[in-house]
């Protein structure tokens, strides 16, 4: 079995015994000496560090359960194949953090901006919190989303006015901001779909204790 398979199932097996600890199921031998979890940080290198495994949600099945890739390049894989299964996570809160980026960026300043400002980061929330496989991916890419659209609308916008290339100024500069103003989005959806994710997990973790207390 190669190091891959062997870390791939070593992570399977400490998540079914989270789930199974969260419903109380966990038997006591199991409880008594549990495997431990190995260190998330290495088993992914560089991309699981900057977005790390959410903890599992009770009822929630595996999210990589139907995923088989492996190799060098699985850290990206595994990340692709999240992003397209839960396309719902991301695609609709990303173009509501669009009208928000819009509106926050809006001539009408005042209220408009505010409440644009506020849109975006309660988009990039709830990326966060229906993206319970990755809560900080989800809000990256939502985020990075919305504004590669609004890019999109401001240019063409422009140019259908009859703007040139030169208008925007030197193309080394305006290459600078967007990369600046897309990196500025990426840790802005980064701590949105983080707090998503949080509140999520919290949310269950209230919904989980209220039921025992019941049962009790």
């Amino acid at each position: 079995m190669s190091t891959d398979d062997r870390s791939a199932s070593r992570r399977a097996e400490a998540r079914r015994r989270a789930r199974l600890s969260a419903r109380g199921e966990l038997p006591e031998t199991e409880a008594a000496d549990p495997e431990p979890e190995p260190d998330s940080s290495r088993a992914g290198g560089f991309l699981n560090r900057i977005f790390p495994p959410a903890p599992p949600l009770r009822g929630r099945p595996d999210p990589l359960e139907g995923f088989t890739g492996g190799g060098p390049l699985r850290p990206i894989t595994v990340r692709i194949y999240l992003l397209l299964e839960n396309l719902l996570a991301w695609v609709p809160t990303g173009l509501v953090a669009l009208v928000g980026f819009l509106a926050s960026f809006s001539y009408a300043g005042g209220i408009v901006s505010l409440l644009g400002t506020f849109v975006l980061f309660g988009a990039l929330i709830g990326a966060g919190w229906f993206g319970w496989q990755r809560p900080t991916l989800y809000g990256v890419a939502a985020s990075l989303l919305g504004f590669v659209i609004a890019t999109a609308v401001v240019l063409f916008t422009f140019s259908s006015q009859g703007a040139t290339p030169e208008t925007f100024g030197e193309p080394t500069a305006v290459i600078g901001q967007l990369v600046l103003q897309g990196l500025y989005q990426s840790v802005l959806g980064f701590l949105g779909g983080w707090y998503g994710g949080y509140l999520r997990r919290r949310q269950a973790r209230f919904s989980s204790e209220t039921s025992r207390r019941r049962r009790r």
